[in-house]
């Protein structure tokens, strides 16, 4: 998943009035990726992360992520 603007993951937080810290407990993630997340230095994240993100700033994760389709490779027989 790639973040769409760490700035607004940033405004969400403010929010629901979660430090740093706490949002990254609530995610069981450190609070150093919260901030990569926010400060556009961290792009793309797992989709657990994205949802969980999401749920917990209580927005739909489509608001904040972009999805990244997997596109299987087909090989073809010589």
């Amino acid at each position: 998943m790639e973040v769409k603007d760490g700035a607004v993951i940033r405004r969400c937080r403010k929010e629901k009035r979660y430090s740093q810290r706490e949002l990254a407990f609530l995610v069981r993630r450190s609070q150093n990726t919260i901030h990569l997340i926010e400060s556009g230095k961290l792009r793309s994240i797992s989709e657990d992360l994205a949802v969980a993100l999401a749920a917990r700033l209580g927005r739909n994760w489509d608001e904040l992520f972009i999805a990244h389709e997997i596109v299987p490779v087909v090989e073809h027989a010589s």
